[in-house]
């Protein structure tokens, strides 16, 4: 996501079984999304996926709006990977902690960046942390959504427990407003056939994905649990709309402040959203 397509022709076909129907009591699907997520983002090399220096334009905008509450304060970065966005918080920070759930995460940051604190954690469970540590939490790339239900409400509750009163948490979530959510993995033709090969083999890879996940597929009232183009559709991801997300936070002592869309323009209450997969929240500890 994110990277400019070749001026070639291109068309595309979508593909894949509906996601069916299911009751907000269906917790059958909770522990298997735990499993197929951890063992993604578990698995030998999975770091190099995230081998990129450059921040999105929403973590530009928010960074930038929200200096004063990071900078040279005490900052925690959940979901390091591989320090995307520890080499920007940490040098700014009087204190930066990162976490990750992932050990091969943490791994490969104790070798590339053993100047700073880095630790496996899992958002729901922050209880290195003691109440009221962090004046900051910057929680990107959809980390949340790798949990299931409960675990997101407990990962909310955990941000709200270590934040100080008036610090700030910024998150980004899947959008199910997103115009393609609920789409399968996808071939797209090319007419420079080294190009097109590729995609063939992306397009086989992630049908296979989708196959074995797909029927985890779960949609509720609140939200939905959907195999997606990241890591080839061989998670299970989170995926609600911004006045479920402000539920959920105003549940948890938490006041949503604002919302960046995928381009970092602010977000107004009636804007439409169908354009951007995925939404940065901006929250405040009450």
């Amino acid at each position: 996501m994110g990277r400019q397509r070749n001026m070639e022709s291109v068309r595309t076909i979508a593909v894949g079984p509906k996601p069916n129907p299911a009751g907000p009591g269906d917790s059958s699907v909770l522990p298997r999304q735990d499993e197929v997520n951890k063992t993604v983002y578990n698995s030998p090399g999975i770091y190099r996926y995230y081998l990129s220096n450059l921040l999105l334009p929403p973590e530009v905008a928010c960074l930038l709006k929200y200096q004063p509450h990071l900078f040279q304060r005490d900052v925690l970065d959940i979901g390091i990977g591989a320090g995307r966005t520890a080499r920007y918080l940490a040098p700014l920070a009087r204190r930066y902690e990162g976490v990750d759930y992932s050990s091969v995460m943490v791994g490969y940051m104790k070798r590339a960046m053993p100047e700073i604190s880095v630790r496996q954690a899992d958002f729901r469970d922050l209880t290195m942390f003691a109440d009221e540590s962090f004046d900051f939490i910057f929680a990107t790339d959809n980390v949340i959504d790798a949990l299931p239900h409960e675990g997101r409400l407990m990962a909310l509750g955990e941000a709200r427990r270590v934040l100080r009163r008036g610090g700030v948490v910024a998150f980004s979530s899947h959008n199910i407003d997103y115009k393609k959510a609920f789409m399968g993995p996808q071939l797209h033709f090319s007419s420079n056939p080294i190009r097109f090969v590729a995609n063939c083999a992306n397009y086989f890879l992630s049908q296979w994905n989708h196959s074995r996940v797909a029927h985890l597929r779960t949609i509720t009232s609140e939200y939905a649990l959907l195999n997606d183009p990241g890591h080839r559709y061989a998670c299970l991801h989170y995926y609600a709309s911004r006045s479920t997300v402000r539920s959920q936070l105003a549940s948890c002592e938490l006041q949503l402040i604002e919302v960046f869309d995928a381009s970092g323009q602010l977000v107004q209450e009636a804007k439409d959203v169908s354009e951007t997969p995925n939404l940065l929240y901006v929250a405040q500890a009450i």
